[in-house]
């Protein structure tokens, strides 16, 4: 996902207050500082994947 297209993608929508929402969440993530490697190790454990991607056609 990226904040600042949704931000342009609301904005080309006359959505204001979409794109001052996505315009916040960018700035917010600018201004986070970076994850250590223990956080990023940590994190990755609560981000499940599916190995094996299955098929929904029946």
């Amino acid at each position: 996902m990226d904040a600042e297209k949704l931000a342009a993608e609301a904005a080309a929508r006359g959505d204001k207050a979409g794109e001052t929402y996505w315009l916040h969440v960018l700035k917010l993530v600018n201004e986070a500082p970076p994850l250590g490697p223990e956080t990023v190790a940590r994190l990755q454990v609560l981000i499940w994947t599916d190995p094996e991607p299955h098929s929904t056609a029946a």
